[in-house]
């Protein structure tokens, strides 16, 4: 049955038989040796709550004896000192959330300006043809002489329904009362 201890950041990963469980490093008030090889890591919990790990089925790390898996996930308790924080790092991570909201605030604006264009249902249609049906879509309000639509022309050949759209695309800068002469794709 192999078993590995993994330092996880704020938590111990312990990985028993598949079955892993993380154990916060703030809950962890000692870690010693209670028997041969084995290790206590005491949660603080109570007896039955303790976490008694085998070293001679530790397999990650590995270590010699049992004091020096102790001493390995004593080290994993220990602060990390390349993590540190220092001024530079703060400045960092400062600029990069404010290049993520710059971001963020660009999807929005992209986002609503979509969802103020394409509606579900169209705003004209046009049945005029027996086998052609012009569907225009674009914001409530607009014009048929501005070039802020997107059209799409739907096709009946022999009881199959062709889909199309103005210049092969959904964007609004067609004009609706040129829907005849548009080039569809």
């Amino acid at each position: 049955m192999a078993t590995t201890i993994e330092n996880n950041g704020a938590s111990i990963k312990i990985t028993e038989e598949g079955v892993s469980r993380y154990i916060l490093k703030y809950q962890i008030r000692e870690v010693e040796i209670v028997r041969d090889t084995i290790i206590k890591i005491d949660i603080g919990q109570g007896a039955l709550n303790n976490i008694f790990v085998d070293q001679a089925n530790v397999t990650v790390p590995a270590s010699a004896s049992v004091e020096a898996l102790r001493d390995l996930i004593m080290g994993m308790l220990q602060n990390n000192v390349a993590g540190t924080a220092t001024e530079a790092k703060q400045t960092e991570e400062i600029a990069a959330i404010a290049n993520l909201q710059t971001a963020v605030s660009a999807l929005q604006t992209k986002v609503n300006s979509i969802e103020d264009k394409t509606p579900y249902q169209p705003s004209l249609v046009d049945e005029s043809n027996a086998n052609v049906v012009y569907n225009g879509f674009a914001v409530p309000g607009a014009k048929v002489t501005e070039a802020v639509w997107a059209i799409q022309k739907v096709t009946k050949v022999k009881g199959v329904l062709t889909y199309q759209w103005a210049a092969g695309t959904k964007t609004f800068d067609k004009i609706w009362n040129n829907r005849t002469v548009l080039i569809y794709s």
